[in-house]
């Protein structure tokens, strides 16, 4: 596995003991055993990840600052209106970060999970250099959303694979606004493989976003997993915009009831981009409430991959879950692949999924063009109106506005006037 290579040079530059050592070690031979997955693998069908198994990718085994071009780059990515936690080339940037508000602490985590889910997360166990942990104090209302921005370069000559690991525990009725994002280098070559654990304890209230906004040379792996307890309420959006290949796998377990999940994904992609949004939405117990959307835009040659699954587990009864993914096609050279499933084992319970793939409705072209609009006006503001609406439904204006600017970057390249 070319991606192991360079483990032993990582060891001796980074040594580890005690619990992360084991951990480190489990996760080598997990992924070594194991091996990257194929398109045979049912959850990687209709994605390869063969750029990446056959790229050459080095860990980081030493920090260095970033130079004055990109420390300009990395703050035009940072938002005044957010409490930013800054992390260059993986490793926390103290000078570029914020200071967090109280009631929230970021410390290193001392335990680490005893299995994994795929090579992917093995893999990021395996360089692992430091997992943190964020935890919110219970009754905390966290009011500016808090940021944790990843920026890649591959400015010190090659190209580096990267690892975040972090979890967020948020206490007992507790508010928080809390954002991933992922940004890079422009036109850089790298590999960042990321994973956010989100334990939502009861009556507490979250809204977590993720935008993945990387070089166009770049890959992204993530992966999300949620548990959301008693009477708890979660927004949740993925955007992706960057990338070659990309996918972000999002777990969420209802675990009490009463809870209320609103998981929605964005994503536009143009040339050859691929992006992969792969969902489990597990209703561990009943009477809880999940919606999920997720709409893209395709141009070019690009791809987008959308499986999501619900679980409805035995004696769940009156869960109550809806699944939609639509995509809007601006070439006849792209490929959308779309596969909702439900997998119900109670027999009083709501369920209900679908998909479309198609291009602009044209008596809406129609409409908007006899109201003196010009066609090559008209395709832009429909395009943008199919995806904003997912986007305004994020509850923190500060947060629709951001995403918006992401959105507005994403269209700027998109061939809308044809």
């Amino acid at each position: 596995m070319n991606l192991l290579s360079t483990y032993d040079r990582f060891s001796q530059a980074h040594p580890a003991q005690g619990a992360l050592a084991t951990f480190r070690q489990a996760g080598y031979d997990y992924a070594l055993n194991k091996g990257l997955p194929t398109r045979k693998d049912e959850d990687w069908h209709y994605t390869s990840v063969k750029a990446i198994s056959e790229g050459a990718f080095t860990s980081a085994t030493s920090s260095f600052e970033p130079s004055h071009e990109t420390l300009l780059q990395i703050k035009a990515r940072l938002n005044s209106d957010f409490t930013n936690v800054v992390f260059f080339n993986g490793v926390l940037n103290k000078t570029l970060s914020a200071e967090l508000p109280a009631g929230v602490v970021l410390s290193e985590a001392l335990q680490y999970p005893e299995q994994f889910d795929d090579a992917f997360d093995a893999l990021n166990g395996a360089y692992l250099t430091k997992a943190l942990e964020v935890s919110i104090a219970k009754e905390t209302s966290v009011e500016k959303p808090v940021n944790f921005v990843f920026f890649t370069s591959n400015e010190g000559g090659r190209n580096l694979m990267v690892h975040p690991r972090i979890r967020l525990e948020v206490g007992a009725r507790s508010s928080v606004k809390v954002l991933e994002s992922h940004y890079g280098l422009q036109d850089a070559v790298y590999f960042v493989n990321s994973v956010f654990d989100l334990h939502i304890a009861d009556s507490a209230k979250v809204t977590y976003v993720r935008v993945q906004a990387e070089s166009e040379k770049a890959f992204n792996i993530g992966r999300t997993r949620i548990l959301v307890e008693k009477n708890a309420n979660l927004e949740s959006l993925a955007l992706a915009t960057g990338a070659a290949l990309s996918r972000h796998s999002l777990d969420v377990v209802l675990k009490g009831p009463g809870s209320n999940s609103e998981i929605l994904g964005v994503y536009a992609v143009r040339g050859s981009q691929h992006v992969d949004n792969t969902s489990l939405i597990d209703h561990h117990v009943g009477e809880c409430n999940t919606n999920q959307l997720y709409k893209g835009i395709l141009d070019g040659e690009s791809k987008a991959v959308f499986c999501g699954k619900v679980l409805i587990e035995k004696g769940a009864q009156k869960a109550n879950s809806a699944q939609l993914n639509n995509n809007l096609l601006l070439s006849t050279k792209v490929e959308a692949d779309s596969k909702p499933c439900l997998e119900i084992y109670a027999d009083d319970v709501k369920a209900a999924h679908g998909s479309t793939v198609g291009q602009l409705n044209r008596e809406e072209l129609f409409y908007l063009q006899s109201r003196a609009i010009p066609k090559d006006k008209a395709i832009p503001m429909l395009s943008y109106g199919f995806l904003s609406e997912v986007i305004y439904k994020i509850s923190d204006e500060n947060i629709q506005t951001w995403l918006s600017r992401h959105l507005d970057e994403a269209f700027s390249h998109l061939s809308l006037n044809r």
